[in-house]
Formats: structure tokens, sequence, C-alpha cells
């Protein structure tokens, strides 16, 4: 079955949460075979998990990411993308509204791989959506 829903950082983050957003919680497990997170994710996740202290809690986080490696299929940051990226990233610049670069990337890879980015980001999206063909759901309610 062919993914149809990019998750964003934010998403695979909510399930952590102590209160997590039901709503978002819910969709996510009820599409899960639908969902895909790109490289750039993982990588961001990565990176969290290797600044948190030695504990208890970086060892929940540590399993909730192999969970989530398990779980959903990494997709590739690839040439493609990165070309996508790179056009984006100059028609946001000339627009006067330059985007931080893993949100370009991951908008990239989701424009790529012809999916939907699910984002309650949506803000920090704005102008990488005028500017692409990017679609953008927000799962929270």
């Amino acid at each position: 079955m062919k993914q149809i829903y990019m998750l964003d950082t934010n998403v695979i983050s909510e399930f952590l949460k102590p209160n997590p957003n039901v709503p978002t919680i819910t969709r996510a497990l009820e599409n899960r075979d639908l969902c895909a997170i790109c490289s750039t994710v993982w990588q961001e996740s990565v990176f969290g998990y290797e600044q948190m202290p030695e504990g208890k809690r970086k060892e929940r986080v540590g399993n909730y990411l192999q969970k989530i490696k398990a779980t959903y299929e990494i997709l590739p940051y690839d040439s493609f993308a990165a070309q996508i990226c790179g056009e984006i990233q100059v028609r946001c610049m000339k627009a006067g509204k330059p985007v931080p670069k893993y949100d370009s990337q991951i908008a990239a890879a989701t424009i790529a791989n012809g999916m939907i980015l699910v984002t309650h980001n949506t803000d920090d999206y704005a102008a990488l959506q005028e500017n692409s063909m990017l679609k953008i759901e927000d799962w929270w309610g």
C-alpha cells in the first residue's frame, strides 16, 4: 500500500507527551499503513534523543524511536527532493520569506513522494506551501 501522509517531527513526538493530543494520536493510528516519515524527520528525532541526559526518560525515548523505525517507512531525502528543496528555497527567498533548512527538506521530500505533510506547525510551512505544490493537513482537533 502506498503511503499518503508524511508525518512531521511534531506528530511522532506527540505520542511521548504526558497529555498527547487525542485526535492526532487517533488519526495517526488509524492511518498507520498510509504514513511514512522522511530521513530528515528521523535525523531530527535522533538528534533530540542523543542530546538527552542518560536516564529512564532517554531509555523510554530510545525504545519509542525503535518502534517508530519498525512501524513507519523512512523515505530518503534524495537528489529529486534536493532539487525541489533548492527550487522552493529560492522561491521563498525571492518572496521575502526565507525558510529553515530542515523544514524545506521535509517539505521537498513530501512533494517528491507525492504525499501530504501532516503537521501542527502550519505557520512554519506557510511560505513553503505558498511557493510550491506542498499539501498540508493538521490533525490537531
